[in-house]
């Protein structure tokens, strides 16, 4: 088995084309994660109510030993490999082609775990988590709040406000992107 080559985050304006909206995190010279999981804790409350490890569609790495703290979401691929594999497609693992987003619907995900592997991130962007009503496993990954009015619950509830959406006006104006060193 080859270990899997992690695809290199977008940092160019031409590179976020093969990319929907998604959540980004500023560059630590416009604002410094934390490393609180705010952003983690509201998505898991938002969706499901509870929250914990897996059950959130945005993670937080925290750097240990540099205290440089990552966050990680969906970055809704426009190739949507975890859409390709999943054996439900359609059902399972949706796309929404209005707002461009690749989703999870709870109901009929099987925790199969294809979604995951075929993420083209490392660590993948979707995880899996016990089922509350039946037995076995359920993918999540970010959906960008889907169907909820506003800004994504992680977003939203930033205290230090150290993440954003890719297309965020500020950025887009200025034809940047947040991961750049000097973006604003």
């Amino acid at each position: 088995m080859t270990d899997k080559v992690p695809a290199a985050l977008p940092a160019t304006r031409e590179q976020l084309e093969g990319y929907g909206d998604h959540i980004v995190q500023y560059s630590p010279d416009y604002s410094l994660c934390a490393g609180c999981e705010t952003c983690a804790i509201m998505c898991g409350l938002t969706h499901f109510g509870v929250t914990g490890p897996h059950v959130s569609g945005v993670h937080v790495n925290l750097g240990t030993r540099d205290c440089i703290h990552t966050i990680e979401a969906c970055l809704q691929c426009k190739d949507r490999p975890c859409y390709e594999a999943c054996p439900k497609k359609g059902q399972a693992m949706c796309y929404d082609p209005d707002t461009d987003v690749t989703y999870v619907d709870q109901e009929h995900c099987i925790g199969c775990g294809k979604c995951m592997r075929a993420c083209k991130f490392e660590p993948s962007r979707i995880t899996l988590r016990r089922a509350e009503k039946r037995k076995g496993w359920r993918a999540v990954k970010c959906d960008l709040c889907r169907g909820k009015e506003g800004m994504p619950a992680c977003v939203t509830y930033c205290p230090v406000r150290c993440i954003g959406l890719a297309s965020d006006s500020v950025f887009v104006e200025a034809g940047m992107h947040p991961a750049e060193p000097n973006a604003l």
